[in-house]
């Protein structure tokens, strides 16, 4: 990453495509360092995917394959064994997108946050402001939390500076808490089921959300 090309920003996602289009356009510029550098990022991509891929495919590929010699004794017919991945296919993406609305649109969304009708200059102060009075965090600061909540527990810190990785989130999250919190700063921290309960309000009706034009 400390030779990533001066060419491609950081931020902007990478396809396997573009693995092979980028070495390319970077010897047809000249670059020859920067095109040898995307075939040695995409091996370290390789490294990091094909395990987590490994572990994600052989727990169910394991018993397929025994069941082909018939060394497998709890083998089920092809239509019952359809049935219940499509069920259990079903009730997987249903906890998964309820999992994924709890973490993403509640924090958004409650009786004290600050909806803004007008827009505002980028890294201004008063932008810095509204990232705070619009955004609520969950709970913070280890490992087992930040990743039940996907690293979305940190969503003031996020619009504040959006191009930071998730540790250094949690790095930073002490700090703008503190700022806030000596400035006199609406900082609001609270769980993810309290806040889903505060969102669904607004939702039918019985509250609404601070309605502000600067």
């Amino acid at each position: 990453a400390q030779r990533w090309p001066k060419s491609r920003p950081r931020t902007d996602p990478l396809t396997l495509f573009d693995f092979a289009r980028l070495p390319v356009e970077c010897l047809a510029r000249g670059e020859v360092a920067d095109a040898f550098f995307w075939p040695a990022l995409f091996v370290q991509w390789l490294l990091v995917v094909v395990p987590m891929m490994a572990l994600v495919a052989f727990p169910a590929a394991f018993p397929m394959i025994l069941g082909t010699v018939s060394w497998w004794p709890f083998a089920l017919p092809w239509q019952t064994a359809a049935t219940k991945a499509l069920l259990g296919g079903v009730v997987a993406d249903m906890m998964s997108n309820l999992h994924s609305f709890i973490i993403i649109a509640c924090n958004h969304s409650g009786s004290d946050l600050y909806r803004y009708f007008t827009s505002c200059k980028a890294y201004s102060a008063e932008w810095f402001l509204r990232c705070a009075y619009s955004s609520a965090n969950f709970e913070t600061g280890s490992d087992f939390v930040d990743i039940a909540y996907g690293w979305l527990n940190y969503q003031i810190e996020h619009h504040m500076f959006p191009d930071m990785t998730p540790l250094q989130y949690r790095k930073l999250q002490p700090l703008v808490k503190s700022v806030c919190k000596k400035h006199g700063v609406q900082y609001i921290q609270q769980n993810g089921f309290y806040r889903t309960w505060k969102m669904l309000r607004c939702a039918v009706g019985d509250d609404k959300m601070i309605q502000c034009d600067a």
